[in-house]
């Protein structure tokens, strides 16, 4: 939980930056230097000047999907490329930190997303990398999505932890709240089963607790599902 309460930090700072990019010096600026990989394999050296993601209640007609780049630090948004998910590969920042000691990494990816008329049907968004074991990837996102409490609604921004299976060859990202659901049993059968029955036992008590405080729970039970599979 650290990392993204590091990362949401920093966010910040760079979209508050962000606005009179051309105000502020060049050394300033590294901050929002990222390398863009396209799926095409092309690489691109250049400075954030608009987000994707939907933090500081930014209204985007479709979040955690496209962004803006300039080449120079000083360069200005209106005269940036646009770029999306659908031609991205990553996205890699450049600063490192404490706890993102290779820098941040962004991907694309197909983000399981299931509607009325198909079960399995994804978008094509930007999800932030943060640990992995041998066999999955934990990831996560923002979103803003309704609440409603009594009569009062409001919207919250939530953060959604993901896995993708290493062996998945369409590399869906599933958010947590799908994995014990119906979607993988093609898939993964009987980890609906196993996730259920993951947290009783003699070790409920220490795995709900490892669930509380820990979003990436999830890879020790995935691969322990793994082994009851060999």
């Amino acid at each position: 939980m650290k990392r993204i309460v590091w990362f949401a930090l920093a966010l910040v700072v760079a979209l508050g930056a962000m606005q009179p990019v051309e105000a502020k010096k060049q050394e300033d600026q590294e901050f929002r230097r990222v390398i863009v990989t396209l799926k095409s394999g092309e690489k691109i050296d250049g400075y954030l000047t608009a987000m994707w993601t939907p933090d500081r209640g930014l209204k985007l007609k479709k979040p955690n999907y496209s962004f803006k780049l300039a080449l120079t630090p000083d360069g200005k948004r209106s005269d940036s490329a646009k770029y999306t998910a659908d031609e991205v590969a990553s996205i890699d920042y450049t600063e490192a930190s404490e706890e993102y000691p290779d820098g941040i990494r962004w991907e694309s990816h197909p983000v399981a997303s299931p509607s009325i008329g198909n079960r399995y049907h994804t978008n094509n968004m930007f999800v932030c990398k943060d640990v992995s074991s041998e066999h999955a990837t934990v990831y996560w996102y923002k979103a803003w999505v309704t609440e409603q409490t009594g009569n009062i609604t409001k919207r919250v921004l939530k953060i959604f932890y993901c896995l993708r299976f290493h062996d998945d060859p369409d590399q869906i990202v599933y958010p947590y709240q799908l994995l014990n659901t119906v979607l993988l049993k093609d898939k993964k059968p009987g980890l609906k089963e196993h996730i259920k029955g993951w947290f009783k036992g003699e070790e409920k008590k220490a795995r709900k607790k490892q669930r509380k405080d820990e979003y990436a729970w999830i890879l020790d039970c995935y691969e322990d599902y793994l082994r009851t599979r060999e």
